[in-house]
């Protein structure tokens, strides 16, 4: 079977990792002053408060840092790192001598800046993912090729078996009855924050194609990536291809920003690390012989066909049956990730001995192996706490928590996956209406991506992130007391805030006669419409979400200062020239549709790499 080099390799997942990185900055890029700025839903500036004399020693110092030195104002700041995030990824892309180390932990910090200033409209599982893999490219990229490059690819196995096996498993343990009897599909495609064209096709795929569907997550993301440890190119290949089948499907279905890209990024490393050089073919037909049997004698599932229904799955498992084998599956991951990394290891010390330039590829080799040890381990912290007694065994040791706060703070040993249990009574969404008069006629606000107008189709936006559309989806499950934004957005809506109606699709208040003069917001209930309907969704009034709010509502701007988003004190931090230039053109490139603006970048500069390799290949055969 033909296989890749790990230079190759290598090549793949650094220039991946790279567009994901230019993806992410450049679809926050144009939302920061509307989620963020002085003006914005939730003002970055109160966090850089700070009275100690270093301000190494306060919150976001390479933002406070950026507003010292280029009299910036903390939106514009923002927007500045960004910039130069966007700047370096394009920059990184066409030259592979910035390829390196350096310029990704700089991609990572700027990065986790944004991150960290941005709150709730950043602390999302893909944001997590793409600091935290940056890191492990970062390592592989180096100043240079190397044997050491095989400890580094196996480090991003690790990273993915974690990933795709916590998210798995998380499904499982929240108890959600829809896994363990096979229809979750019955209701995801339909309830998940942002669906796509694809999803509403999908939802009317036939009941057995559904539960299907469900085994086949349940076995890629929980039974196979174990299998990612194993050195033979033929039970590789036949995981990398069950994985990217799965996250394609994921890609077609669900709008989750950047997240799926990453993924398969990450799953170019499962066709690199050592392979058995004899005997692989005869290791190969045991595994699969093995799993094969598993399928059909050990898995707890079974397949019925009925004169009535038709065919039918369903799985003969329960919750505390899962957890027994949970904490085995565990025991043997951990196991073979540490037999796995050595063998790694002797793998490429062999290699080391027979290339030129020993003492730098030992220092390379060094210092990947240390990093290594340090980040599979953090990394195995938030494994063990899928089980309630290796989670016990973690937690009283007070040194390794201490570690693990520390590597956790830093987005380096993540917890992916979610305890949430599948909405099945439909998917909720607020919908806010504003009038000029208390009695009507009452508008609806409608949003770029989230459901609205019922006739309005679905849209295909990802790896564009729209922050404010996926946050009013999860604020549907709560209350507008419990979500400050929203009751910002509100007070913006009123006051006609250039920044944060640029975040929406449309603001029906544009005659000065009849301006807004009250807002209120519904909960509704939305489902998909059935074949054959006019429209692609259909909705039931459910509540009133929040009652209506006035212009000068004093409750509301009290209720604002109280959480810190509106506030007497002016900032320190203010826009000098060079401030003011790159806040007019934010100004600028927001009127491009967001959506048009992250793809024609990201599409602009593939079609540029991809000229220039074609027009270097020819001046060499010249």
């Amino acid at each position: 079977m033909p296989t890749l080099g790990t230079k190759r390799i290598k090549r793949v997942i650094v220039y991946g990792q790279l567009f994901v990185l230019l993806s992410a900055f450049t679809s926050i890029y144009w939302q920061i002053h509307g989620l963020f700025g002085e003006r914005g839903l939730l003002p970055v500036a109160p966090m850089l408060e700070c009275e100690e004399e270093s301000i190494f020693r306060c919150r976001l110092p390479l933002l406070r840092l950026v507003c010292n030195v280029f009299s910036f104002s903390p939106a514009v700041g923002l927007q500045f790192l960004a910039l130069v995030g966007i700047i370096l990824s394009i920059y990184a892309i066409h030259h592979t001598n910035c390829q390196n180390i350096l310029v990704f932990l700089a991609l990572f910090f700027l990065y986790r800046t944004i991150y960290e200033a941005g709150g709730v409209f950043m602390y999302y599982q893909w944001d997590a993912l793409l600091l935290e893999s940056t890191v492990y490219v970062a390592i592989l990229a180096w100043f240079e090729d190397g044997p050491a490059d095989s400890v580094a690819m196996y480090n991003i196995v690790v990273l993915l078996l974690r990933v795709t096996f916590m998210n798995g498993v998380t499904k499982f343990l929240s108890k959600c009855p829809t896994w363990y009897n096979l229809t979750a599909m019955d209701y995801h495609f339909e309830t998940q924050p942002l669906p796509t064209p694809f999803a509403w096709y999908a939802h009317h795929f036939p009941p057995f194609f559904r539960q299907l569907v469900t085994l086949l997550t349940a076995y890629i993301e929980i039974i196979l990536p174990p299998l990612f440890l194993i050195p033979v190119i033929q039970v590789r290949y036949f995981v990398f291809f069950c994985q990217v089948l799965l996250t394609t499907l994921n890609v077609f279905t669900a709008n989750v920003g950047f997240f799926n890209f990453n993924i398969l990024v990450l799953l170019v490393s499962l066709l690199d690390t050592p392979r058995v050089a004899f005997g692989s073919s005869v290791l190969a037909g045991f595994v699969f012989a093995r799993l094969g049997y598993d399928i059909y004698y050990r898995l707890p599932w079974k397949f019925t066909l009925q004169q009535d229904s038709g065919p039918t799955l369903a799985l003969s498992i329960t919750h505390d049956k899962f957890k027994e084998f949970l904490a085995f599956y565990i025991d043997l991951i951990i196991m073979f990730i540490g037999i796995l990394f050595l063998l790694v290891l002797g793998y490429s010390f062999i290699k080391g001995l027979i290339v030129p330039h020993r003492v730098k590829k030992v220092a390379h080799m060094a210092f990947v192996v240390v990093t290594s040890i340090l980040l599979i381990c953090y990394g195995m912290i938030p494994l063990l706490r899928l089980d309630e007694k290796l989670a016990a065994r973690t937690t009283e040791n007070p040194l390794i928590m201490q570690y693990y706060k520390s590597a956790n703070s830093w987005g380096l040993a993540n917890f992916y996956g979610s305890y949430k249990q599948m909405t099945t009574f439909g998917k909720p969404e607020i919908i806010i209406e504003g009038a000029h008069a208390i009695e009507g006629p009452w508008k609806e606000f409608q949003f770029s991506s989230k459901p609205g107008d019922i006739s309005k189709r679905p849209k295909f936006i990802a790896p564009h992130q729209p922050r404010l559309d996926w946050q009013l989806t999860l604020a549907a499950e709560g209350t507008y007391q419990q979500n400050p934004f929203f009751m910002s957005l509100v007070y913006h809506l009123l006051q006609n805030t250039t920044e944060v109606v640029n975040l929406i699709e449309n603001y029906p208040f544009q005659n000065r006669s009849e301006p807004l003069t009250f807002v209120r917001a519904k909960l509704y209930m939305y489902h998909f419409t059935n074949i054959g309907e006019k429209h692609w969704w259909s909705r039931d009034f459910q509540e009133e979400y929040m009652p209506p709010y006035n212009k000068g509502n004093e409750a509301l701007r009290d209720y604002l200062r109280e959480h810190r988003i509106l506030t007497k004190s002016k900032s320190p931090f203010v826009n000098g020239p060079l401030g003011k230039t790159l806040k007019t053109g934010h100004r600028i490139t927001s009127r491009i549709d967001h959506l048009l603006f992250v793809v024609g970048m990201l599409t602009l500069v593939f079609v540029t790499r991809i000229h220039r390799m074609y027009s270097n290949h020819e001046v060499h055969e010249n």
